[in-house]
């Protein structure tokens, strides 16, 4: 019994490292013609994302770290992902720094 339980709760945890989900990137608000509590709120979005995204993270390195025998194309492939997913939070956070300082030149 102990062995079908330990084999049950292996699946099972495989199956949840295999259920990573990436985060849309959200739109982000125009600094040019948005008001404070658009910005907060794009703020706010860039926020949670930002979470959810080091979350995706996590679950990537998770199942990475349990498939102990795979494939090195299989690997190779989670690693450009994990990459690309750094690369694109990098991006979201420079695209809302660029529409911070419009909003900001607009307000001066």
């Amino acid at each position: 019994m102990k062995i079908f339980l330990s084999l049950i709760l292996l699946l099972s945890s495989s199956l949840v490292a295999a259920e990573c989900t990436r985060p849309a990137a959200p739109e982000l608000p125009d600094g040019t013609t948005s008001d404070l509590e658009t910005m907060v709120a794009g703020q706010q979005k860039v926020k949670a994302f930002m979470a959810e995204s080091n979350a995706y993270l996590e679950c990537l390195t998770a199942e990475g770290d349990a498939a102990v025998e795979e494939e090195p194309e299989a690997q190779m492939a989670r690693i450009a992902e994990h990459n690309s997913a750094v690369e694109e939070q990098e991006a979201v956070a420079a695209e809302f720094n660029a529409e911070i300082k419009e909003y900001k030149a607009k307000a001066q």
